[in-house]
């Protein structure tokens, strides 16, 4: 019947969105390797990668000017938000896959995450509570959409931030910024969203905050494990 339906198309459109998110960082990541190069940039380095683009040769008046080559900055926090957001969906999926209903709630999917936006654009700042409001037509795709954009994001934020020695992120560092990073569902998206400030109001306050616990653990790894690859060291003075 339909729920069953519905929970195969949730299932297929979560893991299109992986293995698109994954094919694009891959991607960027590939062609950074072959092409990279600092560009003349206060971020370059630090929240940039540049990718190099080759301008062909002019004739000037019958003279040749030699081609040369020029940077293109690109937000690091892109490849690497995405790739922590993917294990950030990993880490709750496989947790849910092993514990349980003590790592699943219809509370944190990604179709009540949409509802919520949508609600925000007309306007509406607060609910009784979302999960028993009726669907609204591309839920789901509005809230990978806004799942996947705030990794970018909070990705890039974390890339910008000061850093001491020679200013490249390191793994603690953005596990650290990613387990703070908790705080924006708890404190403001559950209470938004009907279900007060750490889920207290849900019925299911442990379960909703073990879950967002290990999802944004999860993606302060995955921003950890990403962002040097994609950001190297501070450019220096």
């Amino acid at each position: 019947g339909g729920p069953e339906v519905l929970t195969i198309g949730r299932t297929g459109v979560m893991a299109g969105s992986l293995a698109t998110g994954a094919i694009l960082a891959v991607a960027i990541a590939v062609r950074r390797r072959r092409t990279a190069r600092h560009c003349d940039s206060p971020l370059a380095g630090r929240a940039e990668m540049a990718l190099r683009q080759d301008v062909p040769a002019k004739d000037n008046g019958g003279v040749m000017r030699v081609g040369h080559s020029r940077c293109i900055p690109v937000l690091a926090g892109l490849p690497a938000g995405v790739l922590a957001t993917v294990i950030m969906d990993v880490a709750i999926v496989t947790a849910g896959s092993i514990g349980g209903k003590a790592f699943t709630s219809k509370r944190t999917d990604v179709d009540v995450i949409g509802r919520w936006v949508a609600g925000l654009v007309r306007g509406q700042w607060r609910r009784a509570d979302i999960t028993s409001e009726p669907a609204q037509r591309g839920e789901v795709a509005l809230g990978f959409l806004t799942h996947y954009g705030t990794g970018v994001i909070l990705t890039q934020a974390f890339l910008m931030l000061p850093r001491r020695g020679d200013g490249r992120p390191t793994f603690l560092g953005g596990t650290a910024f990613g387990i703070a990073t908790a705080a924006l569902p708890l404190l403001v998206m559950f209470p938004s969203m009907g279900y007060g400030w750490f889920a207290l109001r849900s019925g299911e306050a442990a379960r909703v905050n073990r879950i967002m616990l290990v999802g944004h653990t999860a993606f302060g790894a995955g921003i950890g494990l990403c962002a040097p690859r994609f950001a190297g060291r501070a450019p220096r003075p």
